[in-house]
């Protein structure tokens, strides 16, 4: 059957008469795209190992084994920390370079880092070369670091031409929600779904023969099927999934949930032979919240003992200065909005401090003591809050706790805001996204809540180890140059 013929009679064709053959013969499909980065990734640090080795471990007289054993430990760390990264996934590679390549150095760091453990454990990092190591380490992170920038380039290249697309036939009723449905998938995509036709389910009065369906699929014209507003079509629904059983295709359906307002991102699972859509779903799995408390104990327990020094001269400063307590407590909203108390320095004098954040402090505040200028200039007031992240109170990074008395412009958060408690899904942190990113300072406006909150939930939406690691390094860099802090 010729496809050109039977569109023009059958179909409301959202592309030309000539798009299938393009489809068919020049586009790459995103698997394969990825299924290259992989090759890639993993050939090219295998490469550099035996290179390496041979460059520096063998006139050593290192044994072949020690080769053997560092590519065993490292491919098996480099699964395990790209699983945890997700670095394969198309959320990660159809992101920004820079988070790209932050998850691929990352998965990197913890791939040696198994490497070494493995090392210790097994007894063969003892008698091999430390500079084979070092060596390997670096030119992979190199290797590693600079494919991505060439294999996002090549993409965008690709998505930008129409050359990497996962195709699709959409089947819908009426023509205006055909057009609408075809336009939202090819924008939310970011280019890599084609829309080949719009078309009524086979059966019914817009819809196309049966048959014209199998020769379009088995001619490789599409990869997959989506359904929408379906509902008044069940027993033609039916036989077509029948009919589709039989066919290498992807078949899916899109459920109408526009007067729901759920969250834009869903998922779907199955419960026992039911399947179910999540509407809303935990920001983090068990294994990365697990990772994040890792994270929060490690880096809270070498922060205590390294910041230990400045915690006696600060409290001695602040003794010397004005008279009251070292520390000051204040109630505050964290995880699932639970009221807690948060551990700072105190920088106010102690008969002018607001434990329910009435007034919130502004530049050249006067309740503010000499001492308490500078450490608020460099965020030291901050420092017992790591007391808190160690509790389990409190994360290193995560969206910043506001006082339970806080207002904007005096109304409460909640009030200003609708979604402002969406920001309590996650444990609120020492430092956060929204603050690398100028949202520091009083919320004297209702537009900087908005921001705060939706860099906060930004955050907390795209939470990856890499990205933590980030806000940590843009966090320190802020301390010096920073003119909002106060």
């Amino acid at each position: 059957m010729d496809f050109a013929t039977t569109a023009n009679l059958r179909l409301d064709l959202l592309q030309t008469e000539a798009s299938p053959a393009i489809l068919r013969h020049d586009n790459i499909p995103l698997s394969k795209w990825i299924a290259t980065l992989i090759a890639a990734d993993s050939v090219g640090a295998i490469a550099i190992s035996a290179l390496v080795f041979g460059l520096y471990a063998s006139p050593h007289n290192y044994e072949d084994a020690q080769l053997w054993a560092g590519l065993a430990s490292f491919l098996t760390g480099w699964v395990v920390a790209a699983w945890t990264q997700s670095l394969y996934s198309r959320k990660i590679l159809l992101s920004s370079t820079r988070m790209h390549i932050q998850h691929g150095i990352v998965s990197c760091a913890l791939a040696f880092g198994i490497v070494l453990l493995l090392g210790f454990a097994l007894k063969f990092i003892g008698g091999v070369s430390r500079v084979w190591l070092l060596t390997w380490a670096v030119s992979t992170f190199a290797w590693l670091g600079g494919l991505r920038l060439l294999w996002t380039y090549f993409l965008r290249r690709a998505l930008l031409g129409g050359k990497c697309l996962d195709r699709a036939l959409v089947l819908v009723g009426p023509k205006g929600h055909a057009r609408h449905l075809s336009d939202e998938i090819e924008r939310e995509s970011q280019g890599q779904i084609a829309v080949v036709a719009a078309m009524g389910i086979p059966e019914t009065a817009a819809g196309v023969p049966a048959d014209w369906l199998d020769d379009v699929v088995r001619e490789g014209l599409v990869d997959r099927i989506i359904l929408a507003n379906v509902e008044g079509a069940k027993e033609e629904l039916r036989k077509l999934l029948a009919r589709l059983a039989w066919l290498a295709v992807d078949v899916a359906i899109i459920p109408d949930v526009t007067e729901l307002q759920v969250a834009p991102k869903l998922g779907v699972h199955q419960i026992g032979t039911l399947p179910a859509i999540d509407l809303a779903s935990r920001p983090l799995t068990a294994v990365e919240a697990a990772l994040k408390r890792a994270e929060d104990l490690v880096l809270g327990c070498l922060a205590m003992l390294v910041a230990a020094p400045v915690f006696a001269i600060v409290a001695l400063a602040i003794k010397l200065d004005s008279p009251g307590p070292v520390l000051f407590g204040q109630m505050r909203e964290g995880y699932h909005n639970k009221a807690f108390k948060v551990w700072k320095f105190r920088t106010m004098r102690h008969n002018a401090r607001d434990e329910r954040a009435v007034q919130q402090t502004s530049r050249n505040d006067s309740r503010v003591t000499r001492v308490g200028r500078i450490l608020r200039r460099f965020s030291l007031d901050e420092l017992p809050q790591i007391i808190n992240v160690i509790r389990g109170e409190m994360s290193i990074v995560g969206p910043r706790p506001h006082a339970l008395g806080m207002t904007s412009v005096g109304l409460p958060m909640t009030e200003v805001l609708e979604g402002y408690a969406a920001r309590h899904r996650l444990k609120p942190g020492i430092t956060g996204w929204a603050q690398v990113n100028g949202c520091r300072g009083e919320v004297n406006s209702h537009d900087k809540l908005r921001s705060r909150v939706t860099l906060d939930c930004y955050y907390i939406d795209n939470w990856s180890l890499s990205l933590d690691l980030w806000i940590i390094v843009r966090t320190l860099t802020l301390l010096l140059f920073d003119s909002d802090a106060y």
